[in-house]
């Protein structure tokens, strides 16, 4: 019934997730692993690889560091993915997809929706629910990639975009993206809990994919399943717009595309002062590197 679908680096890893999965799946199932050891594929190819592997029609795109809490998840998922109007199934996402460059968070929290049990370095786990309508399942804008379902009629006809997302970030919120775009549906099951043993790297990569996504996407964002008062709506960009402008600063990219992100905050509130503090950090910054460069 279930092709679950793991790049994989790490063979302990890979033993470790797949024990937790055929323990708990309830399901006929076979792991698809698709060796990356030597960093061959980017994420979008090595998922693209598996999913033409695949010998079932119901897909799992996972990562190597969860661990299933729920007896029978995999009879859950199948009931889902029967609806043919669900296009992705996963267990955290956002409700609306800014038009900033954003992970799927970058709605805020009053519009993410999670069940996802976050293990942390020193042992201690924390649990991230946030279902304030108390539903079952939930439509939403993007999921997160730590591990989202679909058919394979539906990877088929939108798979991974491999050729844009030659890395580790954003195909999930791109897989999303085009097949929410094409009128199918988007959504968080509470009825799986999953354990995830990693947070997540924002990096200098992450931040050279967000832009890869902006380009792509420009002329398609915002979206989602929830239609914001302007307010609310500029709100959230102008967040989403600093904490990206203080990423691009941080990670040092080149001038014309901090000061590019800079005005687009200005744009929505010029005397901002966080955006004004952004500006200050950019021109120390450049003073430093052109101190260092001398």
């Amino acid at each position: 019934m279930l092709s679950l679908i793991i790049c994989t680096r790490d063979p302990v890893a890979l033993q470790a997730v797949s024990q937790s999965a055929t323990a708990t799946i309830g399901v006929p199932h076979e792991i698809v692993a698709v060796d990356n050891s030597q960093g061959q594929y980017g994420i979008c190819e090595a998922y693209n690889v598996g999913a033409t592997r695949a010998q079932y029609e119901l897909l799992c795109f996972m990562h190597e560091d969860i661990r299933f809490h729920t007896p029978g998840w995999g009879r859950i998922v199948t009931d889902i993915l029967q609806d043919p109007t669900v296009g992705v199934l996963g267990v955290t996402g956002g409700q609306y997809q800014v038009a900033a460059p954003a992970a799927w968070w970058g709605c805020g929290l009053d519009l993410c929706r999670e069940n996802v049990l976050n293990l942390f370095e020193d042992g201690h786990t924390e649990l991230d629910l946030r279902n304030p309508e108390g539903a079952k399942l939930t439509d939403v804008a993007v999921v997160d990639g730590l591990w989202m379902c679909s058919r394979k009629e539906v990877w088929q006809q939108y798979p991974f975009d491999s050729q844009t997302f030659t890395e580790f970030h954003f195909y999930d919120i791109d897989y999303c993206t085009e097949i929410f775009l094409h009128g199918l549906r988007v959504c968080v099951t509470f009825e799986v809990l999953i354990e995830h043993h990693s947070r997540g790297s924002v990096n200098k990569s992450w931040v050279r994919n967000a832009l890869k996504y902006q380009e792509k996407r420009r002329r398609q964002l915002p979206f989602g399943v929830v239609k914001p008062t302007q307010a609310q709506h500029n709100y959230m960009e102008l967040r989403a717009l600093q904490e990206f402008t203080g990423r691009l600063i941080r990670e040092r990219f080149p001038a014309q595309i901090v000061l590019q992100y800079l005005a687009r905050c200005l744009r929505y509130q010029p005397l901002n002062r966080d955006t004004l503090w952004l500006a200050k950090l950019w021109v120390h910054s450049s003073r430093e590197k052109s101190g260092r460069m001398i």
